[in-house]
Protein backbone atom coordinates (compact mmCIF):
# COMPACT_ATOMS: atom_id res chain seq x y z
CA UNK A 1 0.00 0.00 0.00
CA UNK A 2 1.57 3.11 -1.05
CA UNK A 3 1.61 5.91 1.72
CA UNK A 4 -0.09 9.52 0.95
CA UNK A 5 1.62 12.79 2.26
CA UNK A 6 0.92 15.98 3.37
CA UNK A 7 1.63 17.92 0.42
CA UNK A 8 3.78 21.15 1.33
CA UNK A 9 3.86 23.60 -1.44
CA UNK A 10 5.94 26.46 -2.45
CA UNK A 11 4.70 28.65 -4.90
CA UNK A 12 6.45 30.00 -7.82
CA UNK A 13 6.09 32.24 -10.46
CA UNK A 14 7.00 30.59 -14.07
CA UNK A 15 9.65 33.05 -15.99
CA UNK A 16 10.82 33.15 -19.22
CA UNK A 17 13.93 31.72 -17.60
CA UNK A 18 12.03 29.19 -15.91
CA UNK A 19 8.76 28.83 -17.50
CA UNK A 20 5.77 26.79 -16.49
CA UNK A 21 5.01 23.40 -18.93
CA UNK A 22 1.47 23.32 -19.91
CA UNK A 23 0.68 19.95 -20.36
CA UNK A 24 -2.84 20.46 -19.47
CA UNK A 25 -2.67 21.61 -23.44
CA UNK A 26 -2.31 18.02 -24.45
CA UNK A 27 0.96 19.74 -26.46
CA UNK A 28 4.49 18.79 -24.63
CA UNK A 29 5.63 21.89 -26.78
CA UNK A 30 3.62 24.47 -24.91
CA UNK A 31 5.30 26.41 -21.81
CA UNK A 32 3.88 29.66 -20.35
CA UNK A 33 5.27 32.75 -18.41
CA UNK A 34 3.97 35.38 -16.24
CA UNK A 35 1.84 32.92 -13.91
CA UNK A 36 1.24 31.58 -10.13
CA UNK A 37 1.96 27.60 -9.67
CA UNK A 38 2.80 25.76 -6.46
CA UNK A 39 5.41 22.80 -6.63
CA UNK A 40 5.08 20.01 -3.96
CA UNK A 41 7.70 19.60 -1.53
CA UNK A 42 7.78 15.95 -1.05
CA UNK A 43 7.38 14.59 -4.36
CA UNK A 44 7.65 17.19 -6.59
CA UNK A 45 4.07 17.37 -8.39
CA UNK A 46 2.92 21.19 -9.94
CA UNK A 47 -0.42 22.71 -10.36
CA UNK A 48 -1.35 25.64 -11.78
CA UNK A 49 -4.69 27.96 -11.87
CA UNK A 50 -4.14 29.26 -15.40
CA UNK A 51 -7.11 32.43 -16.03
CA UNK A 52 -8.44 33.20 -19.13
CA UNK A 53 -8.05 29.78 -19.73
CA UNK A 54 -10.11 30.04 -23.82
CA UNK A 55 -7.82 32.67 -24.35
CA UNK A 56 -4.97 30.77 -24.05
CA UNK A 57 -6.19 28.07 -25.90
CA UNK A 58 -6.89 30.16 -29.11
CA UNK A 59 -3.64 31.58 -28.89
CA UNK A 60 -2.15 28.14 -28.79
CA UNK A 61 -3.79 27.20 -31.92
CA UNK A 62 -3.14 30.13 -33.75
CA UNK A 63 0.58 29.78 -32.90
CA UNK A 64 0.48 26.13 -34.56
CA UNK A 65 -1.42 27.29 -37.88
CA UNK A 66 0.61 29.76 -38.59
CA UNK A 67 3.79 28.19 -37.71
CA UNK A 68 5.60 26.72 -40.74
CA UNK A 69 6.22 23.31 -39.67
CA UNK A 70 4.45 20.39 -40.53
CA UNK A 71 1.63 19.82 -38.74
CA UNK A 72 2.29 17.21 -35.67
CA UNK A 73 -0.57 14.43 -34.93
CA UNK A 74 -0.78 16.30 -31.61
CA UNK A 75 -1.03 19.39 -33.17
CA UNK A 76 -3.89 18.03 -35.53
CA UNK A 77 -5.72 16.49 -32.41
CA UNK A 78 -5.41 19.75 -30.69
CA UNK A 79 -7.00 21.76 -33.51
CA UNK A 80 -9.36 19.21 -34.22
CA UNK A 81 -11.00 19.33 -30.21
CA UNK A 82 -10.96 22.82 -30.90
CA UNK A 83 -13.28 23.09 -33.60
CA UNK A 84 -15.10 20.67 -31.28
CA UNK A 85 -15.36 17.97 -34.19
CA UNK A 86 -15.41 14.37 -33.73
CA UNK A 87 -12.64 12.50 -35.67
CA UNK A 88 -15.83 11.66 -38.49
CA UNK A 89 -16.70 14.67 -38.96
CA UNK A 90 -13.13 15.78 -38.58
CA UNK A 91 -12.17 13.26 -41.60
CA UNK A 92 -15.25 14.37 -44.42
CA UNK A 93 -14.30 17.68 -43.43
CA UNK A 94 -10.75 17.34 -44.73
CA UNK A 95 -12.00 14.56 -47.33
CA UNK A 96 -10.14 11.22 -45.73
CA UNK A 97 -11.21 8.86 -43.77
CA UNK A 98 -11.08 8.25 -40.09
CA UNK A 99 -8.50 5.86 -40.27
CA UNK A 100 -6.61 8.50 -42.02
CA UNK A 101 -7.12 10.95 -39.16
CA UNK A 102 -6.30 8.18 -36.76
CA UNK A 103 -2.83 7.49 -38.16
CA UNK A 104 -2.29 11.13 -38.50
CA UNK A 105 -3.58 11.71 -34.45
CA UNK A 106 -1.53 8.70 -33.43
CA UNK A 107 1.95 9.47 -35.02
CA UNK A 108 1.38 6.80 -37.43
CA UNK A 109 1.54 8.68 -40.94
CA UNK A 110 1.76 12.48 -41.41
CA UNK A 111 -0.62 14.31 -43.24
CA UNK A 112 0.63 14.94 -46.91
CA UNK A 113 1.00 18.58 -47.25
CA UNK A 114 -2.23 19.15 -49.13
CA UNK A 115 -4.16 17.83 -46.16
CA UNK A 116 -1.80 19.68 -43.78
CA UNK A 117 -2.92 23.10 -45.26
CA UNK A 118 -6.15 21.83 -45.56
CA UNK A 119 -6.24 21.42 -42.01
CA UNK A 120 -4.66 25.36 -41.33
CA UNK A 121 -7.17 26.72 -43.72
CA UNK A 122 -10.16 24.79 -42.34
CA UNK A 123 -9.03 25.59 -38.89
CA UNK A 124 -8.94 29.51 -39.78
CA UNK A 125 -12.13 29.56 -41.69
CA UNK A 126 -14.19 27.47 -38.61
CA UNK A 127 -12.75 28.53 -35.57
CA UNK A 128 -14.27 32.11 -35.54
CA UNK A 129 -10.52 33.85 -34.81
CA UNK A 130 -10.84 37.18 -36.73
CA UNK A 131 -6.95 37.06 -36.81
CA UNK A 132 -6.46 33.91 -38.47
CA UNK A 133 -9.44 34.62 -40.64
CA UNK A 134 -7.71 38.22 -41.50
CA UNK A 135 -4.26 36.75 -42.02
CA UNK A 136 -6.09 34.22 -44.34
CA UNK A 137 -7.79 36.70 -46.33
CA UNK A 138 -4.57 39.13 -46.73
CA UNK A 139 -1.55 36.85 -47.65
CA UNK A 140 -2.52 33.97 -48.66
CA UNK A 141 -0.52 32.73 -51.18
CA UNK A 142 2.53 34.26 -49.14
CA UNK A 143 1.27 32.11 -46.47
CA UNK A 144 1.04 28.99 -48.38
CA UNK A 145 4.42 28.95 -49.52
CA UNK A 146 5.95 29.34 -46.47
CA UNK A 147 4.20 26.48 -44.80
CA UNK A 148 7.03 23.64 -46.06
CA UNK A 149 5.94 21.00 -43.94
CA UNK A 150 9.97 21.31 -42.99
CA UNK A 151 11.37 20.97 -39.02
CA UNK A 152 10.28 20.54 -35.95
CA UNK A 153 7.94 21.66 -33.84
CA UNK A 154 8.79 24.82 -32.03
CA UNK A 155 8.40 25.87 -28.70
CA UNK A 156 5.34 27.61 -28.15
CA UNK A 157 5.82 30.17 -25.36
CA UNK A 158 2.14 32.22 -23.88
CA UNK A 159 2.75 35.02 -21.27
CA UNK A 160 -0.04 36.46 -19.75
CA UNK A 161 0.55 40.29 -19.76
CA UNK A 162 -1.92 42.20 -18.40
CA UNK A 163 -4.72 39.71 -17.92
CA UNK A 164 -4.15 39.01 -21.18
CA UNK A 165 -2.23 35.72 -22.85
CA UNK A 166 0.40 36.52 -26.12
CA UNK A 167 2.58 34.19 -27.85
CA UNK A 168 5.55 35.34 -26.66
CA UNK A 169 7.96 33.42 -28.93
CA UNK A 170 7.75 30.07 -30.75
CA UNK A 171 10.91 28.98 -31.66
CA UNK A 172 12.01 29.12 -27.42
CA UNK A 173 10.74 30.53 -24.23
CA UNK A 174 14.44 31.26 -22.97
Amino acid sequence: MVKEHIHELEERRATSESPYQFVGSGLPNVYLVGIKYNVCKVCGEQAADIPAIKQLMKVIARAIVENEAQLTGLEIRFLRKRLGRKSSEFAQLVGVTIEEVSRWENKHNPPGRSADKLIRVLYSVLSGDRKLRDKMNQDLEDWFCTITGNGRPPHICAELRNHEWKVKSVAACA
